[in-house]
């Protein structure tokens, strides 16, 4: 049986389960942001940061709070994310059956990994934290009830590819029955000057506000801004057109890292739902 061990912990998180949830239950009190006043009738997921808790679990815990508070538990949470590394595959779901960190082991959705009919290719997994890192969060908020991943590696973050996660997606929960919610694994600019990543930003942000899917793909490339995930974010968006082509998706909590590291230069952190 293949277990995927957790690669970041003690970096990017710590390295017991007691500090992990300490850690969590410290940045929530922050109260940095609120819990997000909305009642969504459904939710089709996320757009969420991968750095270190420390940094970016500001932005991530407003999703989960919402999500425990209207009691939506997903059998299954599809985290589509980035490829750090360039190895594997240019689409991959792992070959593991579990993934062990300090907290616990989750599994993987197999039977459903299976029905979406893309490569498996461990490569892509083997270092990558940009999955790994939102897990104890999902462990944290619903410590109470069963759940299990489905983790696919983008490293050709095209719309195309993108287009063919969410249909997949669909072809796998049309297979197995299971209720899921899709995680888009994404950080935005990148070691900017705070007011200069905040105008680079906002020509993603634009056309995902506008739900302009493919448009993400363009602001990108034509303002060459360094967010590594908008791969995810589409497949996030197109995966939501599918089910509701008037979804909504809003800003749930938008910061960078000189808040907690002061620096000239940041990276940015934004939060997004996408619901109906």
């Amino acid at each position: 049986m293949r277990i995927r061990t957790a690669v970041v912990e003690g970096r990017f998180y710590p390295s017991t389960k007691s500090k992990i949830f300490d850690q969590i239950m410290e940045i929530e009190q922050s109260g940095r942001y609120p819990e997000p006043d909305l009642s969504p009738n459904q939710i089709f997921g996320a757009v969420l940061p991968h750095a270190g808790h420390i940094y970016s679990g500001y932005q991530t815990i407003p999703f989960f709070q919402l999500i425990r508070r209207h009691r939506i538990f997903p059998d299954t949470f599809v985290i589509v994310h980035p490829n750090h590394s360039g190895h594997g595959t240019p689409l991959a779901i792992d070959e593991s059956v579990l993934w062990s960190n300090a907290i616990g082991e989750v599994p993987v959705d197999i039977e459903l990994a299976s029905a979406m009919e893309l490569p498996f290719d461990k490569r892509a997994h083997a270092r990558e934290h940009s999955a790994e890192v939102i897990i104890p969060f999902i462990q944290y908020f619903l410590s109470d009830h069963q759940f299990s991943i489905v983790p696919v590696c983008m490293m050709d973050q095209t719309h195309k590819n993108a287009s063919l996660i969410a249909e997949r997606i669909n072809q796998g929960v049309d297979r197995t029955g299971r209720s899921i919610m899709v995680i888009a694994s994404c950080d935005f600019s990148h070691f900017l000057p705070p007011a200069e990543g905040h105008k680079q930003d906002q020509f993603i942000l634009d056309s995902i506000l506008n739900r302009n899917a493919p448009g993400v793909e363009r602001a990108a490339i034509e303002n060459c801004v360094t967010v590594c995930g908008v791969g995810p974010i589409m497949s996030l968006m197109e995966y939501a057109h599918s089910k509701s082509p008037d979804y909504q998706i809003e800003i749930l909590a938008r910061g960078h890292s000189g808040e907690v590291s002061p620096s000239l230069e940041v990276v940015d952190y934004i939060s997004l739902i996408a619901y109906k």
